[in-house]
């Protein structure tokens, strides 16, 4: 069975879903019950996090590597595959080790879902679709932010700090049931170019590659500071209770939903350079806001930056399916996920010594937003760089 392009869009972002938002977010989410009724310890908590952004950019050179063999919804289905078991094993975990392989393998099977997926989502639609499609995909992981934190919210009033095992017990089992929906409805369809060789440098074949690596760079370290600081900066520097500190960072979740499937669309029209010029220019103003520390400009800055944060990622999956077929795409992509992974390992810490260091959050943030800037700066490049013109062979079905 071979299903149409529309259903394929939407699979993709429920699988996109599983990889991001319940196999990276829900920690986050999780992270206060599981700290008291697991681990007593923040500090050893953080220490746990690190293995799934660890095993996320492992898995990321993996997928880089494989993508010159291996066809696109095989890896998605391989990933949900290692995704549904870290899941399940997350709800067994009794202590540091469980749950360490359970988020390993989470972000692994994350990487060799989120990598190839936009690719494959561009690559079922007309070429003046594909932001559109792209964004659709990529607001899968917005989507199940959105659940898993309704989901923690109802358990957790229900079972209190125990019931973080439930929560990976339903994601998990959506987990399960996405696998086997990839698995009955995305075989591999014959591409013309399958046969085909794989080019080993396609990313730097994509005109402007180096300003849209260099930017994901710029919005892994900008990102990073704002996530991991929004709600301790409201709260420390802007004196907002927790209640309202929380609710703020909850908008950054509802305006994640409509980033890509906003400014993936716009970028069909505007094009990508402009729509990535634009997007971190709003990014930047949105960080800027944070040290304001009023309303209501605290919850425009975090709307505009969940509406950033999903877009830009569309749009650079955008740019780089114009000009690759979906088994170059998955390569390419990985490449700069590499760039905005690395870059995202920075942030925390460097945000915190700044803070600790200055005595407030003002100097992370200035920093954040001027470095989500230079991805603007850097942005140029695609801007001037020729766009996309007849697509690449093989594109129309499903890899």
């Amino acid at each position: 069975m071979q299903v149409r392009p529309r259903g394929l869009v939407l699979l993709v972002a429920l699988a996109s879903a599983v990889a991001q938002a319940f196999g990276r977010f829900s920690y986050a989410l999780l992270l206060p019950a599981i700290n008291r009724d697991l681990l007593g310890s923040y500090a050893v908590a953080g220490l746990v996090a690190t293995a799934n952004v660890t095993a996320y950019l492992l898995g990321t050179v993996a997928v880089s590597a494989l993508s010159r063999r291996a066809r696109p919804a095989a890896m998605i289905q391989a990933g949900l595959a290692c995704s549904a078991t870290g899941l399940a094993l997350l709800t067994r975990a009794g202590g540091v080790g469980g749950l360490v392989v359970g988020l390993t393998l989470t972000g692994v099977g994350g990487a060799f879902i989120w990598v190839p997926a936009p690719g494959l989502a561009g690559s079922v639609v007309r070429p003046s679709r594909r932001g559109a499609a792209i964004g659709v995909a990529g607001s899968g992981i917005g989507g199940g932010i959105v659940f898993a934190s309704a989901l923690t919210w109802t358990l957790q009033a229900r079972g209190g700090d125990a019931s973080w095992r439930t929560v990976y017990l339903v994601e998990a089992a959506i987990a399960v049931a996405a696998l086997v929906l990839c698995l009955l409805l995305l075989r591999p369809a014959q591409h013309r170019d399958d046969d085909a060789p794989v080019r080993t440098a396609a990313l730097r074949r994509v005109p402007g590659w180096i300003g849209l690596t260099g930017g994901y760079a710029a919005y892994g370290l900008a990102y990073s500071v704002y996530t991991s600081y929004l709600v301790t900066a409201l709260e420390d520097d802007a004196g907002f209770s927790a209640g309202h500190a929380s609710a703020v960072y909850t908008l950054v979740g509802v305006g994640l939903v409509a980033g890509g499937v906003v400014l993936g669309p716009l970028s069909d029209r505007w094009g990508r350079g402009a729509s990535l010029v634009g997007g971190y220019l709003a990014m930047a103003g949105a960080i800027l806001l944070v040290p304001l520390g009023r309303e209501p400009l605290a919850s425009v800055s975090a709307l505009v930056f969940g509406l950033t944060m999903s877009g830009l990622p569309a749009v650079i999956a955008a740019r780089l399916s114009d000009f690759l077929t979906p088994r170059e795409f998955a390569g390419a992509f990985g490449r700069c996920t590499l760039a905005f992974g690395l870059a995202q390992l920075c942030g925390p810490p460097l945000g915190g010594a700044l803070a600790e260091g200055t005595g407030g959050f003002l100097v992370p943030f200035l920093l954040a937003g001027l470095v989500a800037a230079a991805g603007a700066a850097l942005s140029v490049d695609v801007l001037r760089a020729p766009a996309a013109g007849a697509p690449g062979p093989g594109r129309g079905r499903a890899g």
